[in-house]
């Protein structure tokens, strides 16, 4: 009987041991990597990308964003080509939420001053669960593409403009469709198809003059 007890109680034990251990497994562990700003043209506004990792087991959330190099740090997704403010977005567990052009991304508007390419700008992360985390965010060309370690060749003449050049103030962001004026980027660079092809014209109509 007493060692039925005692084995008993080892098993209580033990169980408890385990669910202790999965319990302290399940919350959000948060790290970030991959943050850059391509350098605005202006100090209207400032795009930022990022990935955060979450290898933990519980999901969390990042909820806002704040800079002292802007008056303010929004948090943007994209859907059915229109890019729209949202109060928060998921960090699965075990996965992770990427930032990038094309995609989810920050908005920083109204710039203090302008970063320029080279420096970086400090931005907080705030979470639904987790502490808050510091960022170093590098700024970067305003045609970096990561992975390549440079700037994406351009078609000359700065035919891609960034994220500071488009006047928010006028444009209401949610209802921006972009394929109009232009192939507008999901980051909010716009390339200027609009002036190419006013060029192509012009080139016709000499062509035509000439016959």
């Amino acid at each position: 009987m007493n060692r039925r007890t005692a084995l008993a109680a080892a098993l209580a034990l033990t169980a408890g041991f385990a669910l202790a251990g999965c319990g302290g497994d399940s919350a959000p562990e948060l790290s970030v990597s991959g943050a850059y700003m391509p350098q605005p043209v202006d100090q209207n506004m400032a795009g930022g990308f990022l990935v955060i990792k979450n290898s933990g087991g519980t999901a969390d959330k990042l909820t806002s964003v704040t800079s002292d190099v802007a008056k303010s740090v929004t948090i943007h997704t994209t859907k059915d080509n229109k890019m729209e403010e949202v109060r928060s977005l998921d960090i699965p567990a075990n996965g992770e939420l990427e930032l990038a052009r094309g995609g989810n991304h920050l908005m920083f508007m109204g710039l203090k001053k302008k970063p320029a390419e080279g420096q970086q700008v400090t931005v907080e992360l705030h979470f639904d669960k987790s502490k808050p985390l510091k960022v170093d965010v590098p700024v970067k060309s305003g045609t970096y593409v990561p992975g390549n370690g440079a700037a994406k060749s351009g078609s000359g003449g700065g035919g891609s403009m960034d994220h500071g050049s488009m006047d928010h103030g006028s444009m209401q962001h949610g209802s921006m469709q972009h394929g109009e004026q232009g192939s507008m980027q999901h980051d909010g660079s716009m390339q200027q198809d609009g002036s190419q092809h006013e060029g192509s014209a012009e080139d016709h109509s000499q062509h035509d003059a000439k016959k």
